[in-house]
């Protein structure tokens, strides 16, 4: 879609990651058009006595877990992350970091409130900023898959108050007491449990920037909603919270009377997921383009959780760089466990539009 056509929210001009398949974003963008998969045998035994099978950064030890394991993830794609920021950036604002976490983290499901290891992960971030950074604040937003989009509409009041901000999140199932809840609730993914999650981990990052700041991508549109049949529900999902959440965002879709071919998408092998991504695209055919890729690398990264978001947008940004992208608009979502859900639609330029 022409960037011009609808005035954008924020802007996005340096992204970053680290994946079980790169070190960066560029190297898992890379290595993900190839083919390369990220699937390792852990130490995890499962109740059969077999190892359990997950995605895991090979940059950290595996035995690092728990809160570090996170603080070191985030630490290495956000310092990353701000050394490219743009020289035009004014670095006397104060910089706010709003950083995406599990929905385990979480003293209540629908709070902010968090538990000691989601403190120790807030802390560990705000502690691994370099000092000349200050003042700097760190946010948390324990939503599990949809955070991001909880975040993004915090960002949008902060940079209409002159803040700079880095969007993001960070998660890991590397771990003994994750893995055991995803297999004791049938949810693991094994040869003979196939309907089930494979477990990843990931941080990613995105400076944005007020609207009226030129950038190479713009966010133009942001919704929100809430699925009242989340996973573990007894009755079936029919994606109405996913679909309000899409309804907001690619309102601007509609408004230009446009389709979109690029879907960055947060789904997994799970059968839950899959018959909310047949709702959605029964409800969204009018702006699902006729050549549409349905983007899920979630399914060869592993369960990015919490970054799910800020990953999947960092990667339709890379796509854009690197001239791979497949459209001049992209659509982003994220669905929580618990129920949030959350969508963006991202525009670059039109080269053909008339200026």
């Amino acid at each position: 879609m022409s960037a011009r056509a609808v005035p954008p929210l924020a802007g996005l001009v340096a992204w970053e990651a680290i994946t079980p398949l790169g070190e960066g974003i560029a190297e898992t963008a890379l290595l993900l058009r190839a083919g390369v998969g990220a699937v390792r045998a852990s130490t995890f035994i499962d109740a059969t006595g077999e190892r359990i099978a997950l995605c895991a950064s090979p940059a950290l030890p595996p035995t690092l877990a728990g809160p570090d394991r996170l603080v070191t993830l985030a630490a290495h794609a956000l310092l990353r992350l701000l050394a490219r920021w743009p020289a035009a950036v004014d670095t006397r604002a104060p910089l706010t970091v709003l950083l995406a976490l599990p929905e385990r983290f979480a003293v209540e499901a629908t709070g902010f409130e968090l538990l000691p290891p989601g403190q120790a992960v807030r802390d560990g971030v705000l502690r691994a900023l370099p000092v000349e950074l200050a003042p700097v604040a760190v946010e948390c937003f324990p939503f599990g898959r949809a955070s991001g989009a909880l975040a993004m509409r915090r960002a949008l009041d902060l940079l209409s108050l002159g803040h700079r901000v880095v969007w993001g999140g960070v998660d890991s199932m590397h771990d003994a007491d994750v893995l055991q809840q995803l297999e004791d609730t049938r949810r693991l993914l094994t040869a003979e449990q196939v309907d089930g999650v494979r477990p990843g981990e990931a941080a990613a990052f995105v400076a944005l920037v007020p609207p009226t700041d030129g950038a190479p991508v713009r966010l133009v549109g942001l919704g929100l909603g809430r699925e009242p049949q989340p996973v573990g529900a007894d009755a079936q999902s029919l994606a109405t919270g996913l679909s309000a959440a899409l309804d907001t965002a690619l309102a601007p879709l509609r408004q230009t009377h446009r389709r979109c071919n690029a879907w960055w998408l947060d789904h997994t092998h799970e059968v839950y997921a899959t018959q909310a991504l047949q709702n959605v695209l029964t409800r969204f055919g009018d702006v699902l383009g006729l050549s549409a890729e349905l983007e899920m690398p979630l399914k060869d990264l592993g369960d990015a959780g919490a970054a799910a978001m800020p990953l999947l947008a960092a990667l339709a940004a890379e796509a854009w760089r690197t001239g791979h992208g497949i459209d001049t608009a992209a659509v982003v979502t994220g669905s929580a466990d618990g129920g949030a859900r959350g969508a963006l639609l991202l525009a670059v330029p039109d080269p053909e539009a008339p200026t």
